[in-house]
């Protein structure tokens, strides 16, 4: 039914876009809304599934944006947002820079009072058609609402700003970049401003009580399972498609799903995007978004899935449960590194696999050396800390010199060079390395590398013990033998110092002196604690000792040479 005033305490309505910011309603936020939480990946799936809608068919003349509930008290002017407000910021933002891009004054002056009623001057909070809360409404006001100032900075520098504020600039800027991005002409954003405006239909809920809206909307979240990035993009990707093509495309879908679990075949997406396009600059559009684009699904999504998506989820599969290799044996060999790879780096690695797998088939004569040395690059690279994404163009350089035909052994971006062994080496002996995020994988390696896994660290059943305590203070034996707390403090992180003990016997062990501890060390079930419990003494010179054959297990492991005189 039509908005009316006819004492209906709640009334619906499908509303375009351009409808809703013709001045019928000025919007705030309440203070106890949440802030605003989107970040640019958000905002460029909004801009992304807009750009996919206005190119499918011509048939279909409309596009739903969701649901826009709103609450109008009695007697006042404005009406307040209570369901939809980051989709409506956003969509500010979009207007905002499609108004500053825009070369035609007269288009430029329409979208500048979608915006702003200019019936109001300057300075009067009434002036803006949506208003958002008082700590980023200013900014809000001054990079995105304020005529031009979509191509300005912020006063304030990105470390003064608060989240909220960050997400605005951010937001901004990807939608910037996503209307400036290659293809995008002045007519095409016309287009799409016109589109947005005449086409984009929200449901829209007018409530004249707050508070029963508050309920509704609470009640609704409290029973609603939300979508999540994998049902997002398995929406977004079969829809995109000639209607012709969802049933079949539905049931390939699923059939990969049957093989993989949704979120495995979200992820193989990801995937799928590193092998194709590696080295090529990527927006923050949400995958889905760039498969439908890249892969022309519009016109023809089949070929992508019967090409792409079903063959990859066979071999990640294959990869996940352990059948790659030519027979019993290397199967497990190959299994284990790639088992291994995956307690420090979940994915990084499973494009090159997959790629090597497409290429030289899963059974090919060096898939173990390939596999074994990727493992070793893996490693490597995050003990000695090397930046994201200078791992990630590595990797895409590693699929490089795959598709030019270079055997396992002759690829060159699978060596571990002397910089990236000498901060491994820097990283493995430094005085915090219990506190780096991967020391609990590593403990777990060299102990695997000994001859058994210990399992995962978990608070009861394996856990990082200290020999050397963190408070020394509990037994003056080790303030004796280590002379200070500053003496302590400078080697109870260190390699040489931490064991893997069960959360009992951490617990037992406590501040114990070395005397104490060396007995539950012994009789733990874990290598690494055994290892330890064979010293005579616990000293600064049986850490640094232990450190250095530590470090020659772990090289070992990885087929490397062990460490160099002066190294």
């Amino acid at each position: 039914m039509r908005l009316s005033a006819d004492g209906e305490p709640m009334r619906s309505d499908v509303l375009t876009v351009g409808e809703l910011l013709d001045g019928r309603f000025r919007y705030r936020l309440a203070c106890f809304q949440r802030a605003y939480a989107w970040r640019p990946e958000h905002a460029a799936r909004l801009v992304g599934d807009i750009r996919m809608a206005m190119q499918r068919e011509t048939r279909r003349r409309y596009y739903p944006l969701g649901r826009l509930m709103i609450a109008r008290r009695p007697g006042a002017e404005d009406v307040e947002i209570v369901d939809g407000h980051q989709r409506m910021v956003t969509l500010t933002m979009l207007f905002a820079v499609l108004r500053d891009l825009e070369m035609d004054p007269a288009r430029a002056d329409r979208l500048h009072r979608l915006i702003v009623d200019e019936s109001w001057p300057e300075g009067d909070a009434r002036r803006n058609r949506l208003t958002i809360q008082a700590l980023s409404a200013r900014l809000f006001s001054e990079i995105v609402q304020r005529r031009g100032s979509t191509e300005t900075d912020p006063v304030q520098s990105r470390e003064e700003l608060s989240e909220p504020e960050r997400n605005i600039v951010l937001n901004r800027e990807c939608i910037r970049s996503e209307l400036l991005a290659p293809g995008m002409s002045a007519d095409i954003r016309r287009a799409l401003a016109d589109y947005v405006l005449d086409c984009c239909r929200l449901v829209t809920v007018v409530v004249d009580d707050a508070d029963d809206a508050w309920q509704m909307l609470n009640t609704e979240q409290d029973t609603r399972l939300a979508f999540n990035c994998a049902d997002e993009a398995k929406s977004a990707i079969l829809t995109a498609m000639p209607a012709a093509n969802h049933v079949t495309a539905a049931h390939l879908w699923e059939s990969c799903e049957s093989l993989l679990s949704p979120e495995d075949v979200y992820r193989l997406l990801c995937h799928i995007r590193a092998m194709t396009w590696r080295g090529k600059s990527q927006s923050a559009r949400p995958v889905e978004t760039e498969i439908v684009e890249r892969f022309g699904l519009g016109a023809d999504g089949l070929s992508f899935m019967i090409d792409h998506l079903v063959p990859h989820a066979h071999r990640l599969k294959d990869v996940r449960r352990g059948q790659v290799g030519r027979d019993d044996g290397e199967r497990t060999s190959i299994a284990r590194f790639i088992d291994f790879m995956t307690w420090i780096d979940a994915h990084s690695w499973a494009p090159a696999m997959l790629l090597w797998m497409k290429l030289r088939g899963p059974a090919a004569p060096d898939t173990l050396e390939f596999v074994r040395r990727l493992d070793c690059m893996v490693w490597m690279s995050k003990i000695a800390g090397i930046d994201p994404g200078v791992q990630e163009t590595r990797l895409h350089r590693i699929m490089d010199e795959m598709e030019r035909g270079a055997p396992a052994r002759a690829i060159a971006q699978l060596n571990i060079e002397s910089k990236i062994r000498g901060d491994a080496i820097h990283n493995m002996r430094s005085a915090n390395f219990a506190a780096k995020h991967y020391a609990g994988f590593l403990l777990r390696r060299i102990s695997a590398t000994m001859g058994s896994d210990p399992g995962p660290i978990l608070r009861d059943e394996v856990t990082i013990e200290h020999i050397l305590p963190r408070n020394p203070h509990g037994c003056k034996a080790w303030l004796t033998s280590f002379r200070s707390p500053e003496g302590c403090k400078a080697h109870y992180q260190k390699l040489g110092n931490v064991v893997l003990l069960s959360g009992r016997d951490n617990q037992l062990a406590g501040t114990r002196s070395w005397e104490e501890k060396r007995d539950i060390l012994a009789q733990s079930p874990f290598l690494l604690a055994q290892d330890a419990a064979r010293e005579k003494s616990w000293t600064a010179q049986t850490i640094a000792k232990r450190t250095e054959r530590l470090i020659d297990l772990v090289f070992n492991g990885f087929d490397l040479p062990p460490l160099a005189k002066g190294e």
